[in-house]
């Protein structure tokens, strides 16, 4: 099977450089420091490997000594340093438009992360599912959810207020700054990322736009989409069961129909590439509840029901198969 390793686009990696120069610490600091080669990131089309940029970030609270890093990093607005996708979101009809862009055109700011984008007759949801939660980092998810909400208010309307805020990992120490950044209800130990505001917001149209320059950057971003889309048929696949589990529609007859295909093509197509659709959702459940297990305060209880597991001895065998150890073991460190 092809292993997919995700990447990130260069402007989140610029944009978190750019910060720890404001600290005194230069982009060649920073390498030494992390030991990660940052020469190449201006470059057209540079990304940088998903475990470097944990490896940066992890870096940069590090020498900053300030865990509320991203936070800050996201309320710096810079019209010069907005990225490709960026562009073509403010530079769109109305941010209804923008959004549906944002969401198909997501991988390329990073491939990791699937988007989601849902309304009803009051509310926009915007949920950021991780395809794989060992790939979670908290200061960039700060960043990103900080980023829309100043970006919004920068581009089109001052007066934007989210509804809510979820996060997937615990409430940090530091969970005042928070309050102060979204002024709105947060909701920690979530099964995804998610912004809720009001449907309203969807008509607002960008304060400046060039329409011109949405569609230069759009037809760009979309060859771009092109050479990235190379993921194998698992990889699809995993990348759907991540999405669903938390609703309990990981089963093979909901993804076969997400994918417009039969079960008996998607099993097929998986046996060509050496795999089953139960191990992949094995690897998916032990995944996620490695992420849970570390980064959550859950209940055990909670984490095996949100896995779809019946109770919680089904939930501990399972976890014990896939690890030589219990989940309570795991989480203490056994």
């Amino acid at each position: 099977m092809n292993s997919f390793s995700p990447s990130i686009g260069s402007s989140s990696v610029l944009a978190l450089i750019s910060l720890l120069d404001d600290y005194g610490f230069s982009r060649q600091q920073v390498s030494d420091i992390s030991g990660i080669d940052l020469s190449t990131l201006d470059l057209q089309d540079s990304r940088l490997p998903l475990d470097q940029y944990k490896t940066l970030w992890d870096t940069a609270l590090k020498i900053t000594n300030n865990p509320a890093l991203g936070l800050e990093l996201g309320q710096i607005f810079n019209a010069s340093k907005i990225g490709l996708v960026g562009h073509i979101i403010f530079n769109s009809e109305n941010l209804a438009k923008g959004l549906k862009e944002y969401v198909r055109l997501f991988s390329i700011v990073n491939e990791a992360i699937s988007l989601n984008f849902e309304t009803d007759e009051k509310y926009a949801y915007l949920r950021f599912i991780h395809l794989n939660p060992e790939h979670y980092c908290i200061p960039d998810m700060e960043r990103s959810m900080v980023l829309s909400l100043y970006r919004g208010k920068a581009l089109f309307d001052s007066d934007i207020q989210w509804e809510s805020v979820d996060f997937q990992h615990a409430q940090p120490d530091y969970v005042d700054k928070y309050q102060k950044v979204f002024n709105c209800p947060l909701n920690f130990n979530q099964n995804h990322c998610q912004i809720v505001f009001q449907r309203d917001y969807l008509e607002l149209a960008p304060k400046q736009r060039n329409p011109y320059l949405g569609s230069a950057a759009l037809e760009y971003a979309n060859s771009m989409l092109k050479k990235l889309f190379r993921r194998s048929y698992a990889d699809k696949v995993k990348g759907l069961i991540a999405q669903s589990i938390s609703t309990g529609e990981a089963d093979v007859d909901h993804i076969a129909e997400k994918l417009n295909t039969s079960r008996q093509t998607l099993y097929r197509k998986l046996k060509a590439e050496g795999v089953s659709f139960q191990s992949l959702l094995e690897d998916v459940r032990f995944s996620t509840a490695k992420e849970q297990l570390r980064n959550s305060d859950r209940q055990l209880s909670e984490i095996a029901f949100s896995l779809g597991f019946s109770d919680l001895s089904a939930f501990s065998r399972a976890f014990k198969r896939w690890s030589g150890v219990t989940p309570k073991e795991y989480r203490d460190g056994v």
